[in-house]
This record gives structure tokens, C-alpha cells and sequence, in this order.
């Protein structure tokens, strides 16, 4: 006799439940995913014994007729794919035609259900994956699908189920997301005949206080964002809604929930700066991409997909969540943008220091020319400070540093008093977000100012690095570098953007190359790589000492910018340290 034998349907049936029927909880996301195809508008879910005993999912869907309810039991049977091309652009939540009978294969199944044009509604009983015939029912429309007795033929996975309210977590945790992404659909959950929740039709505001309540109306941040065909919406949480531990981090991908962990890390990169290790934001984002671009038959509860360009999906959904961000004031106490004082305002003897932003060219109006020698010292700084920070891009008022005191440490970081504790900024990566925003806006307006070079020079690059070199200098030049071709794997630089420090051309120029081809992961945007790039090598380093005066302009600056908390790429800029917390290290009660 052969070895090679094909296996019975009813043994391929639980082979499959085994992959898609873990728990009662697999059976509920199914069972509801099918109701959200069939063009539901309410779903209702009654449990009972954490879903051993009974599960019911009901819905007032498209329905089925009656050969379709008997075919709808076959393994493979779908409405929702036709060919191998479909299974590149899924539009449903289910397509494999599995589900419905590997719970069948494992549970005592009725199926009801009444087509919309239909005249009549029709049942079908199942035991253990043996089906009945369809028969005539009563029934008004949709359909109604009761699993009694999960798992009562198959003891091992029967045994490794949990105690009831754990089962019924697990299925309140699948129905919830799902919940979240279709606030058109009404949802109720019943279960031992206690109502979990029952949500109305609303808006994604409405649906979102529905589910968690009403307080997080107030603290919840709308992102809705595209870049190119990639589109991110929905909802993250301000810093009052942070918490210890996880579970109210929702993702999904073409409005089928998803669990990224790379994606998830994005999300929590934009927050990176603003919460403690081990502090969980809350969101609940959809990230829109065409269909042909992801791949969602890669796990058979569909809760995985895989990307083509993953990270730039990544950067898109770190970029939204960071600009969302930046809509609520309490992210940094002490440092929000205020309508600036005059230059040289009377001040209180508790905080006399006085800070400025020099415009472009030094020259400020008459009415604000120092009154004494120290005022014309401090200003004298300033402007030479200028030379190195200031690109006479953009007009800059000048405006007084909030917190008084101000100190650098060990030459890398700058600290000042802010009005709930401290501030501890990175001045390298401060001045590189200066930077960055001033080439971005150079590059896109084409006003990058140079400081002409009084002997050009000539650089000779490896083919690698020459081959990346020529296709950014268009770009190089509009940051304000004049750079030409001069024969072989060699460009003439004849001048430098205004501030970038002389007698390193070559290195910085290398620097760069190195940067933009080995940092394709920060940003996804060749314009946005080359900023960062150029940036991360001209601003001020660690170990650079500073003027107080010259740590002033640059904390103003720094505040002027668009995004103050992040560099570039993604490190933090900021670390607050609040009262509280400093209380709290001390042992203060």
C-alpha cells in the first residue's frame, strides 16, 4: 500500500480549525469580519460561558440564499476571491472560505440566513462538520449564525481554554478594534445576558468616547495625513492619556486590524522624547495604501500583512503622529511659544537675563539699540553668533528666553529652569533641527545663501561615492553650494552655504554622501535624507562650548522651528524633568 494518502475532509477541516479556531475569541472575529462583508449596519454578539457554551453573532447584512448556505460549509468556498490576481488586491476582511467550517468541524453550528431579495429564509444544522439539509425557517433578513459546545470533539484544545471572564477579554479585545474602525456599523456585545456595550452609528469622535468614555473627548488628538498614496488617519492621545501598561494601541491597515510591530514602532518613536520607558500612548490609526502593495495572506487569521516599502510606511505614520503632537500645548510646559516682548522690556530682579534672535544681517531698528556698554557687548555676541546659526532665510524677532538661569554641561547639553522643573537640551541635535528646516525651506524655495570661496577647490570622490554626489548636486546647490563636474570622479566646489565652517569641504561633502546613502531608514524622502544629512554635519557638536548668549539664540531659534522636540531623524531634543519627578528622586513627600 502506498505511504502517500489524501487526508478526509472532516480531518482537513480541523487541521485548518486548528490554525484559525484558537478560542472562542477566533470564532467571534471571524464570525463578525464575515457580518462586516456582507455590508452589515448592526452586529450584534451574545456569549455565554466565555463563548464554550454559546456564541452568537446576528447581522442585518446581504444574507444568503438557499444553495448558497449549503455551499458556504465547503472548504475554499468564497465570494470574495475568483483568481490568483485577487489575491493581490483583497478588499474584504475574509477571502479563504475556511472559517465557517473549521468552527463547523468543532462545534454543533445552525446557520439562518434570509438573501435581501430573497423571499424566504432558510437554516442549516451542523455536528462536528456534518452537515444537515437546508430547510425553511422564519426569519425576517440577514443572518444568524449560534456555535454551541466549542471544541466539545476536540478535549485537548478544550482543556487549554482559560477561565471564563479571561475568554470573554479576549473576545471583548477582538471585537473592539473592529468596533473602532467601523463606527458606521452598530455593535452590541451581550454576554451571560449582561450588556458589555452597545454602540450607535456615530462618527469616529463618537465612536471612540463611546468605547473608552467620555473623558478621552477632550484628550484626543484627529491625524489625518497623506503622503503620496499612503494615507493615515484617526486618533492618538495627548500625554494625560499615557499609560503603564499596554492595550489601548489600536493599528490597521485598509480597515483590517493589524499587529506591526515595526509599524507600532513609529508611533512610539514621535512620542520617544515626550514619555518614560516603559509608558504606553494611546492611538487608533488606519494607514490607507493600495491594494497591490500589501500582501494580507501571509497568517491565516489575517492578523499580519506584509508591506512592499515598509519603511516608508513607517516614516509616513512616524511623521503624521509627530505633526499631531504638536497640536497640544502640554507637551513642554514652560516652552510654549508666547507673543515676544519688547528687545529690551523692563524685567524683574528674579530674572534680569535677557536673550535674543538676531535678523538677518545683524541690524535691528532704531527704537532697540543698546542703552549701555554691557546691552552693546551682549549684542555684539549675539550677531557674531549669527554668522554660525543664522542663514538670512527668514525674518526672526527678537524675543526673551522664558526660565531665567541657563548652563551647558560638559560642553554637550544646555539646562534651564522651565516652569514646572528643567530643561535638558541636546545642542547638537537642537541646532541640527534648525538646520534641517532651513535647508528643507532652501531646497524647496531655492534661496540657499553662499558664502563664496576665495580659491575654489577640487575633490576627488570613488566611483561610489561620485555616482551618489552627481545626482544630488542639483539638490546640493539649492542648499547653497556651488558645486561643478571637473573631470573624472572630481567636482569643483566654488562656494559653501553662509555659516557652514571653512577648510573642510571635502570631509563634510564625503559626510554627507556617507549619510544620505547609508540613512535611507530615518527618512524616506531623498530631499528630507539630504537635509538630514547636511544638517546632522554642519550644526554645532557635542563638546563645543557655548556663550551663555550664544546657547540663548539658539534655545529661540530652536523654539521657532516647526517641530522643536525631535531631530531629524527621530532622537529626542528635549528631556523635561518636572517638579514631581525631581521631588520624587529626592525622596520628598
Amino acid at each position: 500500500m502506498s505511504r502517500i494518502h489524501i487526508l478526509p475532509d472532516i480531518l482537513c477541516n480541523k487541521i485548518a480549525a486548528g490554525e484559525v479556531v484558537q478560542r472562542p475569541a477566533s470564532v467571534v472575529k471571524e464570525l463578525v469580519e464575515n457580518a462586516i462583508d456582507a455590508e452589515a449596519t448592526r452586529i450584534e454578539v451574545t456569549i455565554n460561558n466565555g463563548g464554550r457554551d454559546l456564541i452568537q453573532v446576528i447581522d442585518d447584512g446581504l444574507g444568503l440564499d438557499k444553495e448558497e448556505l449549503g455551499l458556504a460549509l465547503e472548504r475554499h468556498a468564497t465570494s470574495k476571491i475568483a483568481d490568483i490576481e485577487d489575491l493581490f488586491r483583497i478588499r474584504t476582511m475574509g477571502f479563504r472560505g475556511e472559517a465557517l467550517p473549521s468552527i463547523a468541524s468543532v462545534s454543533m453550528m445552525e446557520l439562518v440566513s434570509r438573501a435581501r431579495e430573497s423571499d424566504g429564509a432558510f437554516s442549516l444544522e451542523v455536528q462536528a462538520g456534518k452537515a444537515g439539509k437546508v430547510q425553511p425557517i422564519a426569519w425576517e433578513s440577514g443572518t444568524r449564525i449560534t456555535v454551541k459546545n466549542l471544541f466539545f470533539n476536540v478535549p485537548a484544545r478544550l482543556k487549554f481554554l482559560k477561565a471564563k471572564r479571561t475568554e470573554l477579554n479576549h473576545i471583548i479585545d477582538r471585537v473592539k478594534p473592529l468596533a473602532l474602525i467601523y463606527p458606521a456599523i452598530a455593535f452590541k456585545l451581550v454576554a451571560d445576558k449582561k450588556v458589555i456595550f452597545d454602540l450607535r452609528v456615530g462618527s469616529p469622535e463618537e465612536r471612540v468616547t463611546a468605547v473608552f468614555g467620555s473623558e478621552y473627548g477632550d484628550k484626543i488628538i484627529p491625524v489625518d495625513e497623506s503622503r503620496g498614496n499612503i494615507k493615515v488617519t484617526g486618533f492618538i492621545g495627548n500625554l494625560d492619556m499615557v499609560r503603564v501598561a499596554r492595550g489601548e494601541q489600536y493599528l490597521s491597515i485598509n480597515y483590517r486590524p493589524i499587529s506591526d510591530r515595526l509599524i507600532n514602532n513609529a508611533v512610539y518613536q514621535a512620542y520617544k522624547s515626550l514619555i518614560q520607558r516603559g509608558e504606553f500612548p494611546f492611538y487608533s490609526l488606519n494607514i490607507s495604501v493600495p491594494l497591490n502593495e500589501v500582501d494580507v495572506n501571509v497568517h491565516p487569521t489575517k492578523t499580519e500583512v506584509k508591506f512592499n516599502d515598509e519603511w516608508r510606511v513607517y516614516h509616513v505614520v512616524k511623521e503624521t503622529v509627530e505633526n499631531g503632537l504638536r497640536q497640544t500645548l502640554k507637551v513642554m510646559p514652560g516652552f510654549q511659544n508666547r507673543p515676544p516682548p519688547p528687545l529690551f522690556a523692563p524685567t524683574d530682579t528674579n530674572s534680569p537675563q535677557t536673550s535674543f534672535v538676531v535678523p538677518p544681517g545683524g541690524q535691528y531698528p532704531s527704537d532697540t539699540q543698546p542703552r549701555s556698554q554691557e546691552e552693546s557687548d551682549i549684542l555684539q555676541k549675539a550677531r557674531q553668533f549669527s554668522q554660525v546659526l543664522d542663514r538670512d532665510t527668514v525674518e526672526v524677532k527678537p524675543q526673551r528666553q522664558h526660565g531665567g538661569f541657563i548652563w551647558q554641561v560638559h560642553n554637550k547639553y544646555i539646562l534651564s529652569q522651565i516652569n514646572n522643573g528643567i530643561a535638558i537640551i541636546d545642542q547638537h541635535v537642537a541646532h541640527e533641527r534648525i538646520l534641517y528646516e532651513e535647508a528643507l525651506r532652501d531646497m524647496d524655495e531655492n534661496k540657499g545663501t553662499s558664502q563664496q570661496l576665495l580659491f575654489p577647490e577640487t575633490q576627488e570622490f570613488s566611483a561610489d561615492d561620485y555616482t551618489v554626489l552627481v545626482d544630488i548636486i542639483p539638490s546640493l546647490n539649492t542648499l547653497g553650494f556651488r558645486l561643478r563636474e571637473f573631470g573624472p570622479q572630481t567636482v569643483l566646489v566654488e562656494a559653501v552655504p553662509t555659516g557652514m565652517r571653512g577648510g573642510s569641504e571635502g570631509a563634510i561633502l564625503k559626510e554627507i554622501i556617507d549619510y544620505y546613502r547609508e540613512n535611507r531608514v530615518f527618512d524616506y524622502s531623498p530631499s528630507k535624507r539630504l537635509a538630514a544629512s547636511y544638517s546632522c554635519k554642519a550644526a554645532v557638536k557635542a563638546g563645543d562650548p557655548l556663550t551663555e548668549e550664544e546657547m540663548r539664540v539658539l534655545v529661540d531659534r530652536l523654539f521657532a522651528t516647526e517641530n522643536p522636540f525631535y531631530c531629524p531623524h527621530g532622537r529626542p531634543i528635549i528631556i523635561n524633568l518636572s517638579i514631581d519627578e525631581l521631588d520624587k528622586r529626592f525622596e520628598r513627600h
